[in-house]
């Protein structure tokens, strides 16, 4: 008897202790925009697919050169995503990038 209390006891804690409103979130539609011979815009769209807000997240991004040789990382903040909701974000950049790709999403 004490050892099945026992284990409803744990089963409860341990529902209780994963949390299934944490933030989740993916980024769609990555792209650079190149308007006449000018610097590229990245552009694209952190979805949240988590059941609460993301007030603060951080998209990392990797920018390669017309080799297909990395160039640098790049940061873009985006704020104030509602749960299940998506948020255009845009970025210029300051160097001649011809590719772009989603490194990983941080969720502050």
């Amino acid at each position: 008897m004490l050892r099945a209390a026992l284990s409803v006891a744990l089963a409860f804690s341990l529902a209780a202790c994963s949390s299934p409103s944490e933030p989740q979130a993916d980024v769609s539609e990555l792209r650079l925009q190149r308007k006449g011979t000018g610097y590229p815009t990245l552009t694209g769209y952190l979805v949240n697919q988590g059941s609460v807000e993301i007030s603060s997240a951080d998209v990392f991004v990797t920018l390669y050169d017309d080799d297909h040789r990395p160039l640098t990382d790049v940061m873009v903040g985006v704020r104030d995503v509602a749960a299940g909701d998506s948020l255009r974000f845009e970025q210029r950049l300051d160097l001649q990038a011809s590719a772009a790709k989603l490194k990983y999403v941080g969720l502050n």
